[in-house]
């Protein structure tokens, strides 16, 4: 039964856009890597890096977290107010934003379990970052796992870019502002539960407007 909702979430990885809980307008899709990094600094926006998607179990409660840690760069030409809002996409829908039910005692035991003395949780990151590389930031995300048996997980993250859109909502006819948004998908294939240790590369990344 798992593997045939893994066949449909690769097929099925193009359509999350179209998701009726969030509103969206996707543009025309970066390159992945390097090239992805260096259209970032080309059009004057912080560069985001994320690492693989992990699950965490809390050795004192049993809960499940998904979790992923991240460095941004500032290469614009001047100092950037940094201000991030991440959230989780599920596959069945749900919005998951980061930290939402996650205790604090998490954070800070995914941290030591990392053994990265620079990683900055979602209220410790927040300011100014400083221009080029020796100045970078390492963020670390966390989410509740409500339950494992989602095969297809994207992040969305919200706070690279200033630059937005100005479109029609097609249900209300009002005019909503959509923001510059990078989009990171994840194919999360068999069961996460036997080895907290197992990753999840990104399989797509590019920008949309949400």
């Amino acid at each position: 039964m798992r593997s045939a909702r893994i066949l449909r979430s690769v097929l099925s990885l193009s359509t999350i856009a179209a998701m009726p809980l969030v509103v969206l307008t996707v543009a025309a899709p970066l390159p992945t890597g390097a090239a992805f990094a260096a259209a970032s600094m080309d059009a004057k926006e912080l560069d985001f890096t994320p690492s693989e998607l992990r699950l965490w179990k809390d050795p004192e409660t049993g809960n499940h977290f998904w979790y992923f840690t991240y460095e941004v760069v500032n290469n614009t030409g001047k100092d950037q107010r940094f201000a991030p809002r991440i959230e989780l996409l599920v596959d069945d829908g749900r919005i998951v934003r980061q930290g939402d039910g996650v205790p604090t005692r998490v954070n800070r035991d995914l941290k030591e379990f990392l053994g990265d003395a620079l990683l900055e949780d979602q209220f410790e990151i927040l300011g100014i970052v400083l221009q080029g590389k020796t100045h970078a930031k390492s963020g670390l995300v966390v989410f509740r796992a409500d339950d494992l048996d989602p095969t297809e997980l994207t992040v969305m993250v919200q706070g690279l870019s200033k630059e937005t859109e100005k479109r029609q909502n097609p249900k209300t006819g009002e005019t909503v502002t959509l923001r510059k948004t990078v989009r990171i998908d994840y194919l999360v294939a068999g069961d996460p539960r036997p080895s907290g240790t197992q990753t999840y590369p990104a399989v797509s990344r590019g920008w949309i407007f949400r």
